[in-house]
């Protein structure tokens, strides 16, 4: 819901998500209604924030990820507190993660098809691997491991680019006295073994949780999965994993053998770096007779979640009104009346078939609201039951959390080696009723194993029975040969005798004008080098060239007054013409005068300041161009002069009286008190939001800004140096 809220420098205008660490707004800039970039603001939440060693190992994570700059890596801008509130502002994203896009496969009861499965890890692998390589200023690596590879984790844009979030802060959550309080908790089924046994890891610990998640785009199930977390755990220490053509039958041997290499308990034996597995993830598209592409999973994502691309559009007109302190009290009085319906409201219930367990993770985590009515059909289900534990479904902002006991809810019998997300038998595999391995507008030519092994044999049946033809007909040819030429059954043709070539060829050099006498002509041999002479030249407007060899020829013309231009011809025998016109003319430069009063205002070149005082400004430009000057001084009108530069021109400038110098405070916390001096004498004083017009004949102000609860906040204005007659200032107080 959008519910915009001042935060610093960013106005705050709709919260996207909430876990167990931190909260995640849409945002954008405070006072910059051109500034059509939005920033996704993360904040720790209050029961985190208490926590320095948490705090400590967030701050220093999140500085390691701010030099990571790749197009499959969230960019993060900046690191930054406000009050007791740390934040990360980075790149917003608008996409679906991995995780969603399993979950509308899994209600479509379809399996992704193998191309898509292998652009997205390929894009994925990408971003693991420029941050694994990446180095610091002095050019020492970093060392980074992102340490939390999962769905979630792997967002994919609408314009079908995938994105990784969150490095290095799941190291941090990690090493924190609450990392047991539900932030983890779904994680567990991404670990590599190293990391289930707690031991020493590196970056090939991220290329396992990488093959996990392919593993599971490959066959729809989910590869660890287990009631407590202890037993996840010894499943990943084991790692006993099931080649994915168990589930699937239509993934080729290549693409298997690139799951299983990352999938390795031995790490030795896993890929070196994410790029090995990009080569060969890539080598495998290429194959297809259809190239899986970045427009193929565009296309997709736009039409699998049609609606909530069309959402993200609708409110862009709104958060473009959004700009302002005042715009965001004028939103929120508005839509007052709709905050209080939609905080009051009864959380909506959920399908009793969404209580299975592919959507285990969200009920454990708190994440998914339960009601009554929806506790009474999953009872009714056909489920099996544990004993009951208590879940806290997150009340709106402001509010108090409810505790709700619920059931978890498990399946009966859950298949060898696999989770409950998809049941899919081997035979029904190739019904499309059931399963749709490829999706539609995408075709790979590699299909199912033993039909592309019939399509060799049949191909090389082929090229056999081709060469016997072949090396038959080469025989009766050479049998016959002698007889052909004894009994002349076959005459050759004679040569033809070909005679030189001459041309000629007369160039109009256009514009003419009084210096076109002295205009030259260079004509060279094509193709030529740089370094190549001219075969022929000549001097004047109108030239001829003669006893040239009919072919292809550069021209190279040189004009008083103009840039020097080549053409290319082709020439035939006989005499020819051709018009050569120049169009670059070389620009001619010009010094112009602009008489100004007062002498001391300021001057603006196309934006742009021209430095320098005085009653005449003396400005350089080029002829024919258009200028936009614009005079101002505090205190005056400003003045504006637009048109097209000409030689020599002279231009007056004399600004009247104006309005004086208007100055608009804004602080956080509001209500501070606002004092304005000049001279060390006191002008005025108020409380922010404050406002005050200012003699613009004074030299310089001075505002302080100050609460008894944060430190002092000043600032110095010098008024002659203005380029507006607006003074916004927002004084941020720690």
């Amino acid at each position: 819901m959008i519910q915009p809220k001042i935060f610093g420098k960013f106005i705050l205008l709709e919260r996207v998500s909430v876990g167990g660490m931190a909260e995640v707004y849409r945002a954008k800039l405070l006072d910059a209604p051109d500034f059509e970039r939005f920033f996704a603001i993360k904040r720790i939440l209050p029961h985190l924030a208490a926590d320095e060693d948490f705090v400590s190992m967030f701050i220093n994570e999140a500085k390691l990820a701010v030099e990571l700059e790749h197009p499959n890596v969230c960019q993060i801008y900046e690191l930054g507190r406000l009050g007791d509130s740390h934040y990360i502002a980075m790149e917003y994203i608008a996409g679906r993660d991995v995780k969603a896009i399993q979950e509308y496969y899994r209600k479509k009861k379809k399996i992704m098809s193998v191309s898509q499965a292998c652009f997205i890890i390929a894009q994925a692998a990408q971003g693991l691997d420029y941050a694994h390589r990446a180095v610091d200023k002095d050019g020492q690596p970093m060392g980074i491991v992102h340490r939390d590879v999962s769905p979630q984790n792997l967002l994919v844009t609408y314009d079908g680019v995938v994105k990784l979030i969150d490095f290095g802060v799941s190291k941090a959550a990690r090493k924190t006295s609450h990392s047991m309080d539900g932030v983890l908790k779904g994680k567990y089924s991404y670990m590599s073994p190293e990391q289930a046994m707690n031991q020493e890891i590196d970056h090939r610990s991220d290329i396992f949780a990488l093959g996990v998640i392919f593993w599971e785009l490959l066959t729809g199930r989910r590869l660890f999965q287990a009631e407590a977390e202890i037993a996840i755990l010894e499943m990943i220490s084991e790692c006993d994993i099931t080649p994915p053509t168990k589930y699937n039958k239509l993934i080729p041997d290549a693409v298997e053998k690139i799951c299983m290499k990352a999938l390795s308990k031995d790490i030795s034996k896993r890929y070196k770096f994410a790029s090995e597995m990009v080569v060969d993830l890539i080598e495998f598209i290429s194959s297809c007779k259809t190239p899986f592409t970045q427009w193929h999973l565009q296309t997709w994502m736009c039409k699998a979640f049609a609606k909530e691309f069309e959402e993200e559009w609708e409110k862009i007109p709104i958060f473009k009104q959004i700009n302002t302190v005042e715009d965001v009290d004028r939103y929120n009085r508005e839509h007052a009346s709709s905050y209080t319906s939609d905080t009051g409201s009864k959380p909506k219930a959920i399908d009793s078939a969404a209580l299975s367990e592919a959507s285990l993770d969200e009920l454990e985590n708190g994440t998914a609201p339960l009601t009554e009515d929806e506790l009474a059909k999953a009872s009714s289900a056909k489920l099996s039951t544990v004993p009951a534990e208590v879940i806290r479904v997150e009340a709106p902002e402001g509010g108090k959390a409810i505790p709700i006991v619920k059931p978890r809810t498990v399946k009966a019998k859950v298949p060898e080696g696999s989770g409950p997300r998809l049941d899919i038998s081997a035979d029904s595999l190739h019904s499309e009723e059931d399963v749709e391995l490829i999706p539609e507008g995408v075709a790979p030519t590699v299909s199912d194993p033993n039909y592309v092994r019939m399509k060799r044999i049949v191909r090389r049946a082929r090229t056999r029975t081709g060469l016997a033809i072949f090396i038959i007909v080469l025989c009766i040819c050479l049998m016959a040969s002698p007889l052909i030429f004894v009994f002349d059954l076959i005459q050759l043709p004679k040569p033809e005798l070909k005679l030189p070539t001459s041309a000629e060829v007369t160039f109009n050099i256009a514009p003419t004008s009084e210096k076109s006498a002295e205009t030259e002509v260079f004509l060279y041999r094509f193709p030529r080098n740089a370094t190549d002479k001219p075969a022929e030249t000549a001097k004047g407007a109108n030239v001829t060239f003669s006893s040239l060899e009919a072919g292809s020829y550069s021209v190279d013309v040189v004009m008083p007054g103009y840039e020097r231009e080549t053409f290319n011809i082709d020439l035939e025998n006989g005499r020819s013409q051709a018009r050569l016109e120049l169009l670059r003319p070389k620009p001619v430069l010009t010094k112009y005068t602009v008489n100004i009063s007062p002498e001391d205002a300021l001057l603006f070149l196309d934006g742009k300041r021209i430095q320098g005082a005085g009653s005449t400004r003396i400005i350089e430009g080029t002829v024919g161009n258009s200028y936009t000057l614009r005079a101002y001084k505090p205190g005056f009108q400003p003045k504006l002069l637009a048109g097209t530069i000409e030689a020599d021109m002279k231009l007056t400038m004399a600004l009247e009286p104006g309005s004086p110098v208007t100055l608009h405070v804004a602080s956080s916390p509001e209500h501070c008190t606002v004092i304005v001096s000049s001279n060390g004498s006191q002008i005025a004083k108020g409380e922010t939001p404050y406002k005050l017009e200012i003699n613009p004949q004074l030299s310089d102000i001075h505002i302080e800004v100050s609460h008894p609860d944060y430190e002092k906040w000043t600032q110095t204005v010098s008024i002659k140096d203005l380029e507006d007659p607006n003074i916004k200032l927002f004084a941020d107080l720690n």
